[in-house]
């Protein structure tokens, strides 16, 4: 079905937004948390700064800026009647009660740069440039704390040094820190709680990884709100279910194996005291056997790894001991060197999955098998590699239903029962693995041979109480 131009970039950005946003309960959950607190404070800022402080500062510019065309005046029309130095002398007086600092630059030469300072200081600016009708320059001293309008004047400047809380209110900083420290304060402690509302979530989340690599869950408390309580409390009825059910199996399993067995030791036992030819005493213990290896193979499978609790295991040295094994019956069978690594698995059902499935590398694969060990940061894989026919594609999921043999006879000496990759494949799975099947090729893409490849998870880390 092809997708519709329009469709296609809209589909592209919602998977890159996907992409950016966090996997997890708690990071989606914070984000849940976070971005309404966010805006919230940007609306609140915005709002803040577009009416209350804008105003509150055209005000305190407006007010100033009376003060100072005043002062100027005054200069100016003192100057004119008295002199310079009785002008001055009256401005710094008055200067003094308004809270402005008042000098005059002595210098001809002197040239007030008109509009410095306009960007800094709009407001006070646009109000003081079209009143004075003067140059006018301000200018932020830091040295000296203080803002500075010169005004330019004949043979020099007139200095007006204003404070700078007379020119914007010391409340936006305030404001600010404490919007902030109390939103970090908000969110420190939102994150606790929903820490500890989460951390039930990710422990049943574990435990259930656990029970599906079939370790332990005996520990296990639901805890946190009524609905995980619940979740938790199903899982464990589930777990036991489960064990319940396995475990009432292997005592079934039990029981039909003793109940197989015991007709057929009587009919070997029969058949060794009675009177018949060699010919057909030998072909009736080549039954009996074969009943025997069936009857072995059904249980085996029907079993599966039950009984058999997961340990941590050296898997290079597994395998070089079943590797060793095989060796000493001088079968052509190696093992690639690999780095040590410690995974949780039950030894002998993993065993039970390395011999079947060399057994039948050896028995289809011309004899020869490699044994090797790959690492990856969440999974092992060890694969089994012969140098047969291999299987065609369309077959190699087939092979793994029970009972089915690509060799069409059912002669035991040219194979099994069709047990073997079952067998393997339904304890990868009780690991939480699987066991995959792919034909080797060499550079010209003919086959030379079959991989089997066993994968196996890293431990899952088991749930701590609290």
């Amino acid at each position: 079905m092809l997708i519709p131009p329009s469709e296609r970039p809209r589909r592209g950005l919602r998977s890159r937004l996907k992409a950016l946003l966090p996997s997890n309960l708690f990071g989606r959950a914070f984000l849940i948390l976070a971005l309404p607190m966010l805006f919230s404070q940007l609306f609140i800022t915005h709002i803040f700064y577009d009416r209350h402080l804008s105003s509150l500062e055209r005000n305190m510019a407006s007010g100033m800026i009376g003060d100072l065309a005043l002062l100027v005046n005054t200069y100016k029309t003192t100057a004119a009647a008295k002199g310079r130095d009785a002008a001055l002398k009256e401005t710094v007086a008055l200067g003094s009660q308004l809270a402005v600092k008042v000098s005059f630059v002595d210098d001809p030469k002197l040239k007030v740069e008109n509009g410095r300072g306009s960007k800094a200081f709009p407001d006070l600016y646009k109000g003081l440039e079209p009143r004075l009708m003067e140059p006018v320059s301000i200018k932020l001293l830091d040295e000296e704390s203080a803002v500075r309008v010169r005004v330019g004047m004949d043979r020099g400047a007139l200095d007006l040094k204003v404070n700078p809380k007379f020119l914007g209110s010391p409340t936006t900083t305030i404001f600010i820190l404490w919007m902030v420290g109390s939103s970090l304060l908000l969110t420190m402690v939102a994150t606790l709680f929903l820490r500890n509302q989460v951390r039930p979530i990710v422990q049943l989340a574990q435990v259930a990884e656990q029970l599906g690599l079939g370790q332990d869950v005996a520990d296990f408390k639901p805890r946190g709100a009524s609905e995980v309580r619940r979740a938790g409390r199903a899982f464990l009825v589930m777990a036991e279910r489960i064990h319940r059910h396995v475990q009432s199996r292997t005592e079934m399993l039990a029981g039909i194996s003793h109940d197989l067995r015991t007709p057929l030791t009587r009919m070997k036992l029969e058949m060794e005291m009675a009177t018949m030819d060699a010919v057909t005493r030998e072909a009736m213990a080549g039954d009996i056997e074969e009943m025997t290896r069936m009857i072995d193979g059904y249980l085996q499978f029907a079993r599966g790894d039950a009984g058999e609790l997961p340990e941590p295991i050296e898997m290079t040295l597994l395998l070089g001991d079943v590797v060793a094994g095989y060796q000493r019956a001088r079968q052509a069978v190696t093992l690639v060197p690999a780095a040590p690594v410690v995974v949780m698995l039950r030894p002998q059902a993993m065993r039970r999955v390395l011999t079947n499935v060399i057994d039948n590398a050896l028995r289809y694969g011309g004899g020869r098998a490699e044994v090797s060990l790959e690492q990856s940061a969440t999974f092992l894989r060890v694969k089994v590699s012969d140098h047969g026919a291999g299987i065609p594609e369309a077959e190699q999921e087939m092979v793994f239903k029970p009972f089915t043999r690509l060799e069409p006879s059912r002669n035991s000496s040219t194979g099994g029962v069709g047990l073997g990759l079952s067998i393997a494949r339904a304890i990868a799975q009780g690991h939480g693995g699987d066991v995959t099947l792919e034909n080797r090729r060499d550079a010209r893409g003919a086959v030379v041979g079959l991989e089997v490849t066993l994968r196996l998870p890293r431990a899952v880390q088991p749930v701590t109480a609290g």
